[in-house]
């Protein structure tokens, strides 16, 4: 018998149970602490979606040849961890990064994380591209980072961004975009309420028109457990559109969501 241990955000504890309940039915729960939750079973390491951070779980203290994290509420615990890299120089895989007064949404946090964790080069004067972008928090971040940026929304937009000339608002259904309103982007963002299966179809064929962006920064919505277990053909499917390095990742600041990276 061995012991397993996810780290996920505060409120994901209960997305998070079923769906190892749903993918790895094998591992049964074993304790449960806000963010930290433990489960005990046999066979290969699970590698769930809504963790930020995983692995086996020693036990409860300080014990020798093992890494000790405080987990806070639920105490300190000798672990050996499998998440995959990059992470986040914190123990407990938190960001830095620090919501600003003045952004208007905390999409602002989600850019500004993925940006960090995997060191992403977005560079001033380069185009970005977001479908779902209202009321404009990545939009905003984009701005302020020198990128030119079209955002797609047909609801309202922050008024304070229109002080920035290399802002533009497409108010229409990311569906109805056109081939010059697509074209020359360097950068493809996605913030959309939808299906991740129906996400990746509609961005699938937008990308068949132009010459592809050089990365992609998709929020893949996990609303039920089985949506979880597609992530891993949802990644595939991205890698088969030509980008070579892809990630996906719970960032601390996601709700029940995760983030797909794809670098050409």
């Amino acid at each position: 018998m061995a012991f397993f241990f996810c780290l996920t955000n505060v409120g994901l504890e209960k997305a998070l149970k079923a769906e190892m309940q749903d993918r790895f039915p094998k591992w049964r729960l074993a304790f449960s602490a806000p963010g930290f939750i433990t489960f005990k079973g046999e066979g290969p390491w699970p590698v769930p979606v809504l963790a930020r951070l995983w692995g086996e779980c020693v036990g409860k203290g300080e014990m020798p040849g093992c890494t000790t994290i405080d987990f806070g509420p639920a105490g300190v615990w000798s672990v050996h961890m499998q998440t995959p890299e990059p992470l986040w120089k914190n123990p407990l895989q938190l960001s830095e990064v620090v919501l600003p007064p003045e952004a208007p949404s905390r999409a602002w946090m989600k850019i500004e994380e993925a940006i960090s964790l995997f060191d992403l080069p977005l560079k001033s004067g380069e185009t970005a591209l977001e479908v779902g972008s209202a009321p404009g928090g990545a939009v905003y971040s984009l701005l302020k980072r020198g990128l030119h940026v079209r955002a797609v929304d047909p609801a309202v937009m922050d008024p304070s961004l229109d002080v920035f000339t290399s802002y533009r608002h497409i108010k229409k259904p990311f569906q109805e975009l056109e081939f010059d309103e697509i074209q020359g982007v360097d950068w493809w963002l996605s913030d959309l309420n939808l299906a991740p299966g129906s996400v990746l179809s509609h961005l699938g064929r937008l990308l068949r028109e132009v010459e592809k962006p050089k990365g992609l920064i998709i929020t893949l919505k996990i609303g039920k457990p089985y949506v979880a277990a597609e992530v891993p053909e949802h990644q595939q499917r991205v890698r088969e559109w030509g980008y070579r390095r892809t990630y996906t990742r719970l960032l601390p600041s996601n709700h029940q969501e995760v983030v797909l990276v794809a670098l050409r």
